[in-house]
């Protein structure tokens, strides 16, 4: 497919935030920080745009949105794309590597998978952060959970097991693992130094964009 926003720059802004995430939001040649800041709100937004640009049907998508699941349980996509129509056919959660779960991602998407069985067809509501606006929604029939795995590193080597393993057996989630060989969270590199020796799993992408890009 051809890109509005390619894999490649997409990659080189996930790059560009973790070499931000190292100073401090505002300047003071006193102020230094010891942890990096959390990549994960402006990762959220840049994976929508990245989506929204490369996506050639007419939707919405909402960051970090509390979403209602049967009428009482809340859960909190990454993003929420939205058909013209009203329709949700993708959810999608973005995680920078797996080191958080190691041993349990399989169990972590079947969850997900039994979760997503029972809100088809079901009808949500979900109210906008800044506005506070109530939008109306409904869940498609054809709903898929996407799981993108920023990087396969730290991601220990249950993550190929788990890879096939969803791939075969679920049929609500789908899992992606974007880069592999080095991690575009690096202190060795500078950015286009990490960009280079990067690897980019564009079949991945590929499959992804297959998924986004059909409407109901």
């Amino acid at each position: 497919m051809e890109y509005k926003m390619t894999p490649e720059e997409y990659f080189k802004k996930i790059i560009e935030l973790y070499h931000q995430s190292r100073d401090p939001k505002y300047y003071n040649p006193n102020i230094k920080r010891g942890r990096s800041a959390s990549i994960s709100s402006a990762l959220e937004d840049l994976t929508a745009l990245f989506i929204a640009l490369n996506n050639p049907n007419q939707c919405l998508y909402f960051t970090d949105q509390p979403i209602k699941f049967n009428e009482s349980t809340v859960k909190y996509p990454d993003i929420v794309i939205q058909n013209k129509n009203g329709t949700i056919q993708n959810l999608i959660d973005v995680k920078t590597d797996i080191g958080w779960n190691r041993s349990g991602l399989y169990s972590f998407c079947d969850d997900w998978e039994k979760r997503i069985e029972s809100i088809k067809n079901t009808k949500t509501t979900f109210r906008l952060g800044k506005e506070k606006k109530i939008v109306q929604g409904k869940f498609s029939n054809d709903i898929k959970y996407h799981i993108l795995i920023i990087s396969k590193i730290n991601s220990g080597n249950q993550i190929i097991k788990d890879y096939a393993e969803v791939k075969n057996k679920l049929k609500n989630v789908c899992l992606y693992v974007l880069s592999e060989e080095i991690h575009p969270n690096n202190y060795e590199y500078e950015i286009n130094e990490t960009l280079e020796k990067i690897k980019i799993i564009k079949e991945d992408f590929c499959r992804l964009f297959e998924y986004i890009n059909k409407t109901e």
